[in-house]
């Protein structure tokens, strides 16, 4: 089976990915109030080692949240995966897993669960392998959008302004599937490979006619609900299927 590294470097030839019919990939994130940084991190390790981690189409990816408004969790652990038959394969997997068993009562034991969500990933403007970003840190766009079509249209032509183009990293729109207590049904990550190169060219990009353009298309459209920030800690990619 195709894994998620495949997925993504197959778009890695194009400076652009625009929207179509399939989703480009799938995630689930999970935030955490985590108590015992360094034992989460292991239990991490020691399942991903395991029979069922080695075999697992899923890409797990561990970041510390730098703003997180409301929510009180400390980290998130975001899990991709190149198709709807890969979560599956991931979900039987661990349900006839001793390791995920363990890997669960470490999780209780050195973190709480705060929230959830399921999304599909519809657009991206990929610039670096996302497996080879050296201190990724993120900005993250919650919105709730009323009209999903016309919203992407926008941010379409978002991306392909001079200022998008030049951005240095990678920007994604993703569209919930089920958020649980989490508001919003779209959101937009813009990732870079620092926390200056980061703010640096998302306020240019704020700051240009094209993003004013796209404001005044998408002022009734969308509500933002949040924004916010977090630095990569560890990726664990799969191993080729």
């Amino acid at each position: 089976m195709r894994n998620l590294t495949t997925a993504i470097l197959l778009f890695l030839s194009c400076f652009l990915v625009e929207a179509s019919a399939a989703p480009l990939f799938y995630g689930q994130s999970y935030g955490f109030v985590v108590t015992d940084p360094a034992r989460f991190v292991a239990a991490m390790d020691e399942y991903r080692a395991s029979k069922a981690g080695r075999q697992s189409p899923a890409m797990p990816v561990l970041v510390q949240n730098m703003v997180n408004g409301d929510y009180s969790s400390t980290h998130q652990v975001s899990v991709f995966y190149p198709t709807t038959e890969a979560m599956d394969q991931s979900f039987a997997l661990n349900a006839s897993s001793p390791d995920w068993s363990k890997f669960q009562g470490e999780v209780r034991a050195s973190a709480q669960a705060e929230w959830e969500n399921v999304y599909a990933i519809q657009m991206a403007k990929v610039k670096k392998d996302p497996t080879t970003l050296d201190n990724a840190v993120s900005i993250v766009y919650n919105m709730t959008v009323t009209d999903a079509a016309a919203y992407v249209a926008a941010f379409e032509t978002l991306l392909a302004s001079d200022e998008a183009k030049a951005f240095p990293g990678n920007i994604y729109l993703g569209q919930n599937i089920a958020s649980g207590n989490t508001p919003g049904t779209h959101f937009v990550t813009f990732v870079a490979e620092s926390t200056g190169e980061l703010i640096e060219h998302v306020m240019k990009i704020q700051s240009s006619s094209a993003m004013a353009t796209y404001g005044k298309a998408v002022a009734d459209l969308r509500t933002v609900e949040s924004i916010n920030m977090f630095r990569e800690v560890k990726r664990w990619v799969p191993a080729s299927n």
